[in-house]
This record gives C-alpha cells, structure tokens and sequence, in this order.
C-alpha cells in the first residue's frame, strides 16, 4: 500500500537534504550507469524510453533495483529537479496483460523484497506552466531514501542522483516570462500571466530562481486585486540551491470570486535555511509588497435557446462560435479553432465541439443506433436532453501535424465544457453509454415493432410485447459497459436477450463482475459494467423483466420480484 500524497509530500519537507548544499554530484548516463548502491541495494539505469501509458508520452528513465540483502527495504526518491525545475520525480511499477502495457503505479516509493531484483522506471510529475519545456528530458536530480518498511520514515538521504541523457532543452530565461518584480542576491522573483480554472477562479503564474547556497522557502501571505481581498493565498515553494520554480498561486475569498483583474498586489515571505529540513524553523523574512498590471481580460459570453455558454479569455481568442437559430438537429452552438478556420480547406475545418438539445422522445430514439461523437451530459426540469457533439477523428494529416500543441490545449478545454455548462445552467447530470449492450437495451424498450425475447432455462424464450421494458433498460444501462477481455467470460448461467431479426443477442451472467456477452452472427465481445447497485446485479434486474413477463403469460403466480420493479415502487 502506497503513502498518501499528504504523507509523502510532508516526509518530502521532513527529510534533511544537507548534501544538496555540497558540490554538484558526478552525472551518470541513463544506461549502464549505477547511481545508487547502500546496504545491499544497487539501483542500475537501464536505458531512456518513453512512457508507455501516459498520454503526453513523457520520458522515462528505465530502472533495475536489486535488493541482495535478507531483508526488504523501501527505497524512495526525493528532492526532484527536472531540467532544472524543481517538480516531484516518482518510481513507477509498470502492468501489462499480455504485451500490452495497461497501467501504471506512480509512486514515491517502492518496496524492495529481500532476495530480488525488480524493474521500474523514473519519471517525474509534468508542470504545466507556461514557458516550462518538461516534454523533453535533459537532466533528471533527485536523492534516493530508504526506509525499513512502508510504514517507517526513511533512515537515510543519498548525495544527489544526477543523470544526463544528452537530450538539449533550451534555458529558461524566466525574466522574459512576466514581470521582474524582484532581483536580488538571494533571489530571482517573476510574476507571470494570470489564467482562469473553473473551479479554482483566477490563477497567476509564478516563476522564482534561487541564487544561493541554502534552501530558501518562498510563501505568498496576503493579495489584493482590484480592489478585492483574499482570505487566503495558495502558494509555496521549497526551491533547492540554484534551482528555479515553476508554479500557480491561487486565492481564497473575494479575488475568487472575480474572472480576472487587471491589478494585483502580493506580499511574500522567505525563508533560507542549510537543509531543507530547517526550512519550516526558519525565521521567516517579509518581503515588499509587489504590484503587476494585467490587460483587461475578455471573456466570450453567449446565450441561445436558453443555454448560456462563457469563454474563457485564454481560449476566446483562439476559437470561433456561430450560434444557431432552429436547426433541425436542435443544436445551438458550434465551436471552432479560428486559426484551422482561416487556413480552410474543406468545410468544417477547426471543428472542436457542438453543443445541442433534443426531447426525451428524440433521445430515446437516438440511443437505438450509434452515437459515435455525440455524448448526452445534461437535463433540465422540462425533460430536455444536453449533447455534446464532437469529432471523432481529425480532419486531415496536415491539421493534425499543424499547431498539434494549440490543438491539444483546445482538445482537452472541449472536454471540461460539459461541466462548467451544467454548473452555468444548473444542468442535472445525465449520461447514456453507447455500447452493444446499451444499444440493444435502447431498442428493446423504446424501438417501435421491436422483435426480441428473453430467456432463462425455467420457462424458455418469452416475447417481450406487453410488459414495459423501459424500467429494466434504464437501470441496466446506467452499468456504462466497455470492452473486457473475453479470457474474463464467467461460467454459469446468464438471461439471454435476444433479436432474432438482427441474428444478436446478449448474455447477462449472474456470476459475480456483472459482465455480459454480445453475440452478433460470427462476432462475440465481452463487456462489464463500469458502475453497479451495490443490491442488485444487472443479470438479477434482467430476470426480474423476465419474471414480469411469465407473470404477464400465466406461467409463473405473483410475488418474490424486485421491489424496485414493481409498479407500487414507483
């Protein structure tokens, strides 16, 4: 079992780290070299490789940690730098299912078993900071700890671990990243743009560069902008000796309640200490108070069909909405990347993401068929259902290699829309999956002249004419079913819902993991549901329709079904 984060992160300050302040240790490559040997344990660098898992694909530096001792050691890491940043570096174990690499655990530490060897990787947490290059690895800087068990604080602190890969990355000249508001022996001060998060409120950018010998400890105490105050300011940094930082602050009280400022005041304190340790005794020295002054921030704000939409101003200038009166498909607005919009090409150039509304009726039939790019993620008191369209693939070669990083940062701004529209309009939350299982459900209840039986081996295959299935299907499909692998199919009985007119049908099995089984011709695919009723399974919702059915048919006396099936529940 791993550490909490607010363990770690306290351990992190608790941990003396005095030998940082000694001569910059020898770097080692990221292949072939050992960069820690204590006790039994040595730590051998097995070559630099790209994350397999992750998204941006960050680098990661390949591990193999041999513990030849009797006894089990926890071996973490501390103290990171990344190209010069400080940033968390982490320990990451690695799973696969057969070659396929599946997920990841990121951690600060690692038990060591007696007697083993085991590989992980290096890595380190992304700062997402404007200016701040962490997509490429030059130089990684952390101290190894170790520790008799999980549960104990780390009993030592390595020098610190350097490892070059060759890799070049531009120095971060910080000075041209915002406003120089202090520059002095000890420190290099820059407060950079300010940004908006929809549930931290306004955000600034800050970048701050040790110049000494010590540890300095930089923490923000008081803000005021545009005439409005501030509770509490989050901001601090434990910044080794030469070291730079990279971070946001953010606020507590009538500053977050603003969309931005154009004048901000901030006081700071510091502390400087030999080890970072002493840092937290250290007697803090307050520092001037410093003023920044920001254009006025333009947000887009856009209202249609009762829907309001806001923009923040970061992402206004880059996209363009185009409002729409009476389509036919219900949808109100549609947002694109402005710049692939100009560039043109073919239509739709740009298309980020449409937002649309459609009736319970509308819905209902929607849910029958494929929904590929479209996504239901809100209602409203008057049964109006909330889609979110989007693309499913890039338009062409050229868009996707043109600005990729510009079309990334939109990309995943597009997704986060769907709940700031909901707290915007005081949404309820909705959503359908679009899976075989949840279309088939869809056309079972709300499929006009839908041919379909279920089946169990108590009274055979029953039509399911007469009895609404809308209850069951609804509750069925709030499982989210996705993929499994069919290595995973239970044995033992299951309900069988079957279209004989589409040669489908779809097996619910009792067995524990609510999984289900679609059989379409020659195909099969296993499924499992994301979400459960911690009471009822979706194999014993199924044979509850079904027993609605034989009771309909005379074959089976009333009593004994499911409560949340019956008509008196409702």
């Amino acid at each position: 079992m791993k550490k909490t984060l607010c363990l770690l992160l306290t351990l992190l300050l608790a941990l003396s780290l005095s030998a940082w302040a000694a001569a910059d240790s020898a770097a080692s490559s990221p292949e072939g070299s050992v960069i820690f040997e204590k006790d039994g344990v040595k730590v051998t660098t097995a070559g630099l490789d790209q994350d397999p898992t992750d998204e941006e694909h960050l680098p990661i530096i390949w591990a193999d940690i041999e513990n030849s001792s009797d006894r089990d050691v926890q071996l973490g890491v501390t103290g990171g730098s990344v190209n010069g940043i400080m940033s968390d570096v982490v320990l990451v174990d690695f799973y696969k299912e057969g070659e396929q690499y599946c997920g990841a655990d990121y951690s600060f530490d690692r038990s060591i078993p007696a007697n083993s060897t085991v590989r992980c990787a290096l890595s380190y947490y992304k700062r997402r900071v404007p200016g701040v290059n962490m997509d490429t690895l030059s130089r990684l800087e952390f101290c190894f700890t170790t520790a008799k068990d999980e549960f104990s604080w780390p009993d030592y602190a390595s020098d610190p671990v350097v490892i070059e890969t060759g890799e070049t990355v531009e120095a971060l000249d910080i000075a041209s990243l915002g406003t120089l508001v202090l520059d002095n022996d000890e420190l290099r001060l820059v407060i950079g743009p300010q940004d908006y998060d929809d549930w931290l409120g306004p955000m600034v950018y800050v970048y701050a560069e040790n110049k000494t010998d010590s540890f300095l400890g930089l923490a923000a105490e008081r803000a005021e902008a545009d005439g409005a105050g501030c509770d509490y300011v989050y901001y601090g940094e434990a910044i080794a000796p030469g070291k730079l930082s990279a971070g946001f602050l953010c606020f507590e009280g009538d500053i977050q309640k603003l969309k931005g400022f154009e004048n901000l005041t901030l006081s700071f304190s510091l502390r400087k200490a030999d080890s970072m340790d002493k840092l937290d005794a250290a007697r803090p020295e307050m520092q001037d108070a410093v003023k920044v002054s920001y254009p006025p921030q333009l947000w887009g704000e856009y209202e249609n069909g009762g829907l309001r939409m806001e923009i923040q101003p970061k992402y206004n200038e880059l996209v363009t909405v185009e409002t729409h009166d009476n389509n036919e498909d219900g949808k109100l607005f549609t947002v694109s990347e402005t710049a692939s919009m100009e560039a043109g090409g073919h239509d739709g150039a740009g298309w980020l993401f449409s937002i649309g509304t459609v009736s319970e009726e509308k819905l209902h039939e929607m849910l029958c068929f494929d929904m590929s790019g479209a996504e239901v993620f809100a209602k409203d008191g008057s049964g109006r259902y909330y889609i979110y369209y989007h693309p499913t693939d890039r338009a062409s070669v050229e868009e996707m290699k043109r600005d990729a990083a510009r079309w990334s940062m939109l990309c995943e701004w597009a997704v986060g829309m769907q709940d700031k529209l909901r707290e915007l309009n005081g949404l309820e939350y909705a959503a359908f999956g679009n899976s075989a299982v949840e279309m088939y459900l869809a056309r079972a209840a709300w499929q006009d002249g839908v041919n379909a039986t279920l089946s169990t081996t108590e009274f055979g295959p029953l039509d399911i004419a007469g009895v609404d299935a809308a209850p069951y299907a609804e509750f069925v499909m709030q499982g989210w079913f996705s993929y499994a692998d069919s290595a995973e199919t239970p044995d033992g009985e299951y309900v069988v819902l079957r279209f004989p007119d589409e040669d489908t049908r779809l097996d619910f099995f009792f067995a524990p993991g609510n999984y289900v089984r679609s059989v379409s011709g020659e195909t099969e695919n296993l499924y499992q549901a994301m979400w459960y009723d911690d009471e009822i399974s979706y194999a014993q919702a199924m044979q509850d329709w079904y027993y609605a059915i034989a009771e309909k048919n005379g074959l089976r006396e009333p009593g004994g079904r499911l409560g949340r099936f019956m008509p008196s529940a409702g």
